[in-house]
């Protein structure tokens, strides 16, 4: 899996977390609070009112003044509505904000981070950390917040009111008060404990989904649906089970803020019955006094569930920081390319590439050298497995290369500006990837969908070969392809992909293998059509392919040793079609393969 290494305490993660995303918002959390305050200043003046209504009917007062008492207790509780209404809307709005730029921002981190890293990464793992992790953090920052400044105030108020009613009765409230805090403690503990083993848990629940989905195909192919079914079943389950004790400690402890309130009662019957008697309160003080234990009972019923609320979120904060935390092992150059209307000048000099997951391994380049001439087109053949796709990568930035080796018009590519090398380079990877949307999005996948060339998809489509086909289905470049692109063939799928690449341009062309799924036909019109677009173009073009023919009008070709061999990730052979033709090693033996069996592909990635 993807690691992640905590960098910062709680305590500076917090620090850096507010300052970067609710520093902002501090001035509508000023007047959230004050509305805030103001709610529960008449929560606790209610009582109040109340209590001059018993004395005035024990007094015997008139019915007038008791209705006008009655109509002031109800324009209270409306104020109330009104200001706890303002008071959630400044701190609700401000934690669904923050929540939008922190799913932003961690796309942004992830987007940032080299294909190897997600290699070894848990795709369900990072769906938690963007979704439910990214809700709880939402929650921490309004309602958690929110909550638990209400409690301090409430709790504040109500026993500032308690203590001037009868200090003593108070006292002897705050001994259940004070055990109910230190069993809610302990129940908070173990929650926080069964949150994180949760939100693991969900993770590995989100990824056996995703694999299911995504190899449901030869899930089906291979009749393991069973095995599929009782794999989910054992993580669902054990999601269950978590959720299931979180729930347990949730059932046991909060009644303990209910067995506290009823004893709160009972000792205001008894001591509060005792001074009525005795004429040190009246009837008005008990009501009163009831009022503010209930108030101060929902302080500390909300207390649990902020506590709570608190934890989980700082467990997701943490995991949704991990993830902003990453540093990609890409480079960051600052460099900018010089402006130019003609093709990349690539020269490399000396290349050694090694895996980053297997440092000690043989490389998978070695000792790599050519100077690729702007408008020129170089060829790679090689077995599988002999760093073709790597080099691609290694061009186009995508995993990280020594510096001093590549070069992109006399600059080092390790220092070229990200903009300046994405705005050059235009690569064709060997997997087809597609997005579960139109056929003219995915090929103008550069612009967003509004601003989407209509005629420069057309003609995309069209030098990619595959405009006869587009026609013939029923909503034409309007089709959606389906998840991943399953809607289309595999030669449809690479040719989209291709028609991506030469709607965006660039003035380098790196096709990797995207022939290997078409028919011999259609290769030819395809690489008739890419040397007029790349010679009417300006571009340069590396030709990666298992066909020969696609190589055939290279400037040069490039032969990469068998990667189990003593030349692994070496050049063994370089030179034209023609010369390495005449030479009769490996490429003219694989070309007089493929002459026999022109359309037999899975010849050319035996050999």
């Amino acid at each position: 899996m993807g690691a992640f290494v905590s960098q910062s305490t709680n305590g500076q993660m917090v620090a850096r977390f507010a300052g970067r995303y609710a520093r902002r918002y501090l001035p509508i959390y000023a007047l959230g609070l004050a509305f805030l305050a103001a709610t529960n200043w008449l929560t606790v003046w209610i009582p109040q009112l109340q209590k001059a209504v018993f004395d005035e009917l024990a007094g015997g007062r008139s019915a007038d003044v008791v209705h006008d008492r009655a109509g002031s207790i109800a324009w209270a509780a409306l104020a109330v509505i009104v200001v706890r209404t303002l008071s959630r809307i400044l701190f609700f709005n401000p934690g669904r904000a923050i929540e939008f730029r922190l799913r932003n921002d961690m796309l942004d981190r992830l987007l940032a981070m080299s294909p190897a890293w997600f290699r070894t990464a848990s795709i369900g793992d990072l769906m938690a950390r963007s979704g439910d992790d990214a809700t709880f953090v939402r929650a921490l920052v309004g309602f958690a917040v929110i909550m638990a400044l209400n409690m301090l105030l409430a709790a504040g108020m109500a026993l500032y009111q308690m203590f001037r009613t009868d200090a003593w009765l108070t006292a002897l409230c705050l001994l259940p008060a004070a055990l109910a805090i230190v069993l809610l403690r302990t129940g908070v503990a173990w929650a926080m404990t069964l949150m994180k083993q949760t939100q693991v848990a969900l993770g590995t629940l989100s990824d056996e989904v995703l694999q299911a989905y995504k190899g449901v195909a030869v899930v089906q192919a291979f009749a393991v649906e069973q095995a599929f079914l009782e794999r989910f079943d054992r993580a669902a389950d054990h999601y269950l089970r978590l959720n299931l004790r979180q729930a347990a400690v949730r059932t046991f402890f909060m009644p303990v803020v209910g067995v506290v309130g009823n004893l709160c009662i009972f000792l205001l019957l008894w001591q509060g019955g005792r001074a009525v008697v005795a004429r040190q309160m009246t009837l008005g003080d008990m009501a009163a006094y009831a009022s503010y234990i209930a108030v101060l009972v929902g302080a500390l019923a909300s207390g649990g569930w902020v506590v709570g609320v608190l934890q989980r979120g700082v467990v997701s904060l943490r995991r949704c920081w991990d993830v902003m935390e990453l540093r990609t092992d890409l480079p960051e150059g600052a460099v900018a390319l010089p402006l130019a209307d003609r093709g990349v000048h690539l020269r490399v000099q000396g290349l050694t590439v090694r895996h980053p997951d297997t440092p000690d391994a043989p490389p998978v380049l070695r000792d790599l050298h050519f100077d690729l001439q702007p408008g020129g087109i170089l060829g790679i053949y090689g077995p599988v497995g002999s760093g073709k796709s790597t080099l691609a990568a290694v061009v186009a930035r995508l995993r990280p290369a020594p510096h001093g080796m590549v070069f992109v018009d006399g600059v080092d590519l390790q220092d070229v500006r990200e903009d300046d090398l994405r705005r050059t380079v235009a690569v064709v990877p060997q997997e087809a990837f597609l997005f579960s949307r139109s056929i003219a999005h995915n090929v103008g996948f550069d612009d967003p969908a509004d601003r989407v060339d209509g005629a420069k998809v057309e003609a995309a489509v069209a030098d990619a070969q595959l405009a006869s086909e587009v026609a013939r289905m029923p909503k034409g470049l309007d089709t959606v392809v389906g998840e991943r692109g399953l809607l289309l063939s595999g030669g449809q799928r690479q040719r989209t992909q291709l028609a991506r690449a030469l709607y965006r341009g660039g003035r380098l062309l790196v096709l990797d293998d995207v022939l290997s799924a078409v028919d011999h036909d259609t290769e030819e019109r395809l690489l008739t059509v890419l040397r007029r677009h790349i010679a009417d173009h300006g571009m340069s073009a590396i030709v990666i392919s298992h066909r020969l023919s696609a190589l055939a009008h290279a400037d040069e070709v490039l032969v990469l040793g068998d990667p189990a061999g003593p030349d692994a990730g070496r050049v063994v052979e370089r030179g034209t079609h023609a010369q390495l033709v005449e030479a009769g090693g490996t490429y003219a033996a694989v070309w007089a393969a493929q002459q026999q069996a022109p359309d037999d592909s899975d010849l050319a990635r035996a050999a």
